[in-house]
């Protein structure tokens, strides 16, 4: 096959990790096939995985093409998408074709090189790399090319290129649609004309396009696990339950506006939660009316328990609270250096205390101590919210069903970070609350004293 320019650099580029940012039909996928079949080829013994969103997108982008480049040669299992391959030397390695969706069926397996095809469509990503593909790689030495053209609703290529910047064994590409020199000008031409502005330059220029309803900067984001914010003495514990105790509940530990630790435990029950706070408020020094727990389901008899007399029972549904001024200043809007700070309405408490969150991440006012998966998911989960106001002059935030559904589970850890933000707000109200102020925490303190007596009554029983 005869490569054009761009491609040659991916092929001839001794990095380990590649990444390739790159437009619609500009070949990206054609070259992965050739390096698939020469990595396959070289040496006996090799496995190499394809891996796209889902199986059937690796059948329609590649499995029929691979079969043509083939021209017969090896073994093919049409169900499977599996390819036998002859070696250098007689021997046979093979190649396999996937979907991310069944991840956890490469969990434990070895591979020589794995190939990821459409990145930006792939919830999760970082996870399943961390947890089960690199881990594959380790044995073996082998490498890694992510690929496919930018999407602002899901940047894992935005953030790989952030490795290239740091780590010596990475390597960046970035190529556009016009680089393939089978594309006649003229298509291209007809397409910028009729495409907007944003899509083409996404699609066919392979370029960043900012979300300007995103409610959260990426690079922003990124850059709260290096910030560094002034400290202070006032220690907070913010505790998220599964809706159903079934799942893990998350404790997230703060000092001021820095959180320095995560920990997490599957399938707690009501009393277990109890005295794990109590345990962590005793040991880390954090006094009682510094502890939020997200009071739903099983929560609601954790932040009612006599045990723990004092804490914030918090509800996302709870009306917004009055302060003093606007804290929250959206990105990619410009603002006069004097304008006038005013007060904002909000839906409900969880938009505001997501839109106070997003002014301290982009204002680089906010810092995570804490890596790995926990950064992971932060990430996904926080960059997934736009601002959803509906012209009521209320402002609201993607709801969390909402979220949910657009990276296929619970935003449980960034959960942790807007409930941490009702401290925040508290320490902004107005001198002189309003009256709706005043009901609404008179209605809350109301509320969880109902909860204890019901609580009471069962534990009696």
């Amino acid at each position: 096959m005869q490569l054009h320019k761009t491609q040659k650099e991916i092929v001839e580029s001794s990095a380990r990790f590649k990444v390739v940012r790159a437009g619609r039909r500009s070949g990206k996928s054609s070259v992965c096939i050739e390096i698939m079949l020469f990595e396959a080829m070289k040496e006996k013994g090799k496995n190499i995985f394809y891996v796209s969103p889902t199986q059937k997108q690796s059948r329609s982008i590649i499995w029929e093409a691979l079969k043509s480049r083939l021209a017969g040669i090896g073994k093919l299992n049409e169900s499977r998408l599996e390819a036998e391959v002859p070696t250098a030397g007689g021997g046979t390695s093979h190649i396999y074709l996937s979907g991310f969706e069944a991840k956890e069926n490469f969990r434990g397996l070895k591979a020589h090189l794995i190939v990821f095809d459409e990145l930006d469509t792939m919830p999760n990503f970082f996870i399943g790399w961390q947890e089960i593909f690199r881990p594959a790689l380790t044995d073996t030495g082998g490498g890694a090319i992510f690929i496919g053209t930018p999407k602002k609703e899901n940047p894992n290529l935005r953030r790989l290129e952030n490795q290239v910047e740091t780590v010596t064994d990475w390597a960046g590409f970035h190529f556009a649609t016009s680089s393939n020199p089978h594309i006649p000008a003229t298509e291209l031409v007809k397409a910028e004309k009729e495409l907007d502005f944003e899509t083409y330059k996404q699609e066919y220029l392979a370029e960043y396009v900012e979300n300007a309803g995103a409610l959260f900067g990426f690079d922003s984001l990124v850059d709260v696990f290096t910030n560094t914010v002034v400290k202070t003495d006032s220690k907070y514990l913010i505790v998220d339950i599964a809706d159903d105790g079934s799942d893990k509940t998350i404790f997230s530990f703060w000092e001021g506006l820095e959180e320095y630790r995560v920990e997490s435990f599957a399938r707690l029950n009501t009393e277990s939660i109890v005295d794990k706070i109590r345990e962590y408020a005793a040991q880390d020094r954090i006094p009682f009316s510094h502890i939020a727990v997200d009071a739903i389901g099983v929560g609601a008899g954790v932040a009612s328990s006599s045990m723990l007399d004092g804490i914030v029972g918090y509800k996302s549904s709870f009306g917004a609270i009055k302060t003093d001024d606007d804290i929250i200043k959206l990105p990619n809007v410009g603002y006069l250096p004097n304008a006038q700070a005013l007060i904002s309405d909000y839906r409900n408490l969880r938009s505001q205390c997501l839109f106070t969150l997003a002014g301290l991440v982009n204002n680089h006012k906010i810092a995570s101590k804490v890596g790995g998966e926990h950064k992971d998911k932060i990430i996904e989960e926080l960059s997934t919210y736009q601002d959803a106001s509906k012209g009521d002059g209320k402002r609201m935030a993607t709801l969390k069903q909402d979220v949910k559904t657009s990276i296929g589970r619970s935003p449980d850890d960034s959960d942790t970070w807007i409930m941490r933000m009702y401290f925040t707000i508290k320490e902004r109200m107005l001198p002189q609350q309003s009256e709706q102020n005043i009901h609404m925490i008179n209605s809350m303190k109301d509320q969880f004293n109902r909860n204890k007596s019901h609580f009471s009554e069962r534990s009696s029983r």
